[in-house]
């Protein structure tokens, strides 16, 4: 849209040049005009060049804007897709399911994931039926964006515009975005829709969304202003240069160089554009996958823990399930130091550990995953290492575990074997060469020189092994270099793979000694759980079972407020993100003696995945006691009971009162 409006006046320049040139024409005076007219020429070509540069450079830059939004805009909405449950999605079919059970389940995840999103107006999903479309979900009906009063679409309701390559996306199960933004309600949109499946694989429905782009309009609008600024600077000088014309080529050559430090910083800007408009989704991959890899250690243990019957080995799987509990939890915590890793400016955690701690909780994290696919998983240790060493546990138990996720993942048959080897090392220092080792499928050499590229991933097309955020190894590779040593590949395809490093660590007295469920025991509790997640109420009330308390589940604010009021409890654990009420307005109203409730002082735990700087501080001024972010260990539980039945009321913070 910039280009026409300065096409207007440059139009009408060179009309009134033109113009000039016949009426001034005279053979007499030809040399006196040759100089002006070369000048007016030269000052000419310079506008037109000038102008119509700039306007291609506006419009890459406004094109490089919208393709980042674009593609942030489909990631996102195929993250929020996954979270919908395609089956229970096509029970929904009538205006009196809102508000129900079903209806809740499959709105919740949605509901979270807009309150996250920055510039999403609308968060929906649609089905196609009949040859036309249908709403069916909307998080309208619990989260608006401020200053969105648009009435909640009700199940079921006839989209009534007619617009062919959308409905042929919902129609055909395709993804689609807006290929140019459109105004509406005073605001321009880019929207995008992406298939939602069932168990089957079948597309059921399209999620959808819109994102407000008025902050990209206002960057553009700057942009567009230094561009016309630019075209007068330039105009300017061309007169400049048709005045003084002996100076022509000293400002032509000054205008040359404007105009290449101008296009210089408009790729830049778009470039640096870009890059922020997908950091959210590679801050998201990112997160998945390092909270994936101890993950994977916890639902291994538990798998394993669900299976035996209580005996003397339960301690101990109890104790690799609080590491790996604790390994989460830093990873969580240090999310935001990647950027620091890559900088190399993170300082690694260095405390002493027994060396067969590690491998034993390898051992129960990858043996399980391993004996599902028929697949051995073994450990050789050299009886010539050192039982303990200093350095970070966490790190390295991330990056062997990360391997040897991989390793079983693309082995079908055979073994997989880690294999620790005693070196030469200084005295005080022990050298360990680690060895991961598979019988799987191998690479070829295009895939090794993949292997460490961010956001690659390595994917075997025959069974559909691939998949992750592609930064697994990249950050393995990190964490080897941060400790002094180097990732080795070695692979045949077919045959397997071979992946080795070797570090130096400090050699470390350590003891054995790990806290019991015992130690923690304390007498028994009623305890009042408001938690919305059914796997985080199941892990709580295991917890607390395992320290000897009784539970009471509730999934909402109010339910617990209820709960308060009709029985007496010793404790409340309180999930501060929930739908209804949150915990924060719950402990409020408790506090204040809302709702009936028996003890506005009883002891409050915040029990919350907001662990940032300022979620604690927010959690005491609602009135909550203490403060434990997920997620929570046995032990952390523990000692957060014991120091609430220490606290005497009038010790408590209770806030929230305005």
């Amino acid at each position: 849209m910039v280009t026409p409006a300065l096409a207007t006046p440059l139009t009408d320049n060179r009309a009134r040049t033109a113009q000039h040139y016949v009426m001034s024409e005279a053979p007499k005076r030809r040399k006196n005009i040759h100089p002006l007219r070369d000048a007016a020429l030269a000052g000419i070509i310079t506008f037109v060049t000038s102008a119509v540069g700039l306007s291609i450079i506006y419009v890459k830059a406004r094109e490089a804007q919208l393709s980042a939004v674009r593609t942030e805009m489909l990631q996102l909405a195929r993250t929020m897709a996954a979270e919908v449950d395609g089956d229970l999605h096509k029970t929904i079919v009538s205006p009196a399911q809102a508000g129900s059970p079903e209806h809740e389940r499959l709105i919740a995840p949605l509901v979270r994931m807009h309150r996250a999103a920055r510039d999403v107006w609308y968060v929906y999903t649609g089905i196609y039926r009949d040859g036309r479309i249908y709403w069916v979900l909307d998080t309208a009906y619990h989260y608006r964006v401020p200053g969105n009063d648009t009435p909640v679409d009700p199940i079921m309701m006839l989209y009534p515009a007619r617009e062919p390559l959308y409905e042929r996306a919902f129609r055909e199960g395709l993804e689609f975005t807006d290929f140019e933004p459109r105004l509406d309600d005073g605001h321009y949109y880019l929207s995008a829709a992406v298939p939602i499946r069932d168990s089957s694989g079948a597309v059921v429905a399209m999620l959808g969304l819109d994102m407000v782009l008025d902050a990209l309009a206002e960057r553009m609008a700057v942009v567009q202003r230094a561009f016309v600024f630019a075209l007068v600077v330039v105009l300017l000088m061309s007169i400049v240069a048709g005045v003084v014309a002996h100076r022509l080529r000293q400002f032509a050559a000054a205008l040359v160089s404007k105009l290449r430090k101008a296009r210089a910083n408009a790729e830049h800007n778009a470039a640096a554009a870009e890059n922020a408009s997908r950091a959210k989704a590679q801050f998201l991959a990112m997160m998945s996958h390092e909270i994936r890899t101890p993950m994977n250690g916890i639902l291994g243990v538990a798998d394993l823990l669900r299976t035996m019957a209580p005996n003397r080995e339960q301690k101990r799987l109890l104790d690799i399930l609080s590491s790996s509990g604790g390994s989460l939890l830093r990873i969580i915590n240090d999310i935001l130091d990647f950027s620091k890793m890559e900088a190399d400016r993170l300082e690694l955690q260095a405390s002493p550990f027994e060396l067969r701690s590690l491998v034993d909780a390898l051992e129960h994290l990858l043996a399980p995953s391993a004996r599902t696919r028929n697949v051995s998983f073994s450990i050789d240790v050299d009886p010539a290492l050192p039982a303990g060493v200093e350095g970070d546990h966490q790190r390295l138990t991330q990056v062997l575990l990360n391997l040897g996720t991989n390793a079983v993942k693309f082995t079908d048959h055979g073994e997989v074997r880690l294999t620790l080897r005693a070196g030469s090392a200084p005295a005080g220092m022990a050298r360990i060469s680690f060895s991961l080792s598979d019988t799987g499928i191998g690479m070829d050499e295009d895939a090794m020189a993949r292997l460490f590229t961010p956001f690659t991933q390595f994917a075997d097309s025959q069974h559909h092994r691939g998949g992750g955020t592609g930064l697994g190894l990249v950050i393995a590779r990190k964490l080897v270099g941060l400790m002094g040593g180097q990732i080795e590949v070695e692979s045949t395809p077919g045959k397997g793979s071979t992946f080795s490093f070797t570090i130096e660590l400090p050699i470390a007295q350590v003891s054995s000694g790990t806290t019991t469920v015992k130690a923690l025991r304390l007498d028994s509790l009623q305890v009042l759980v408001a938690e919305d997640n059914p796997i985080n109420q199941t892990v709580v009330a295991a917890m607390l079972r395992q320290l000897g308390h009784v539970s009471t589940l509730v999934t909402q604010g109010r339910a617990a407020l209820e709960a308060l009021a009709l029985s007496d409890f010793d404790l409340v654990l309180m999930d501060c993100n929930m739908p209804v009420m949150d915990g924060l307005e719950a402990t409020r109203q408790l506090r204040r003696g809302m709702a009936g409730v028996r003890n506005p002082n009883i002891p409050v735990i915040a029990l919350t995945a907001n662990a940032m700087d300022g979620d604690r501080e927010a959690c005491l001024a609602a009135g909550m006691d203490d403060f434990l972010a997920k997620p929570v260990t046995l032990a952390a539980l523990g000692k957060a009971i014991e120091r609430a039945r220490r606290s005497e009321p009038e010790e408590r913070v209770v806030g929230g009162a305005g």
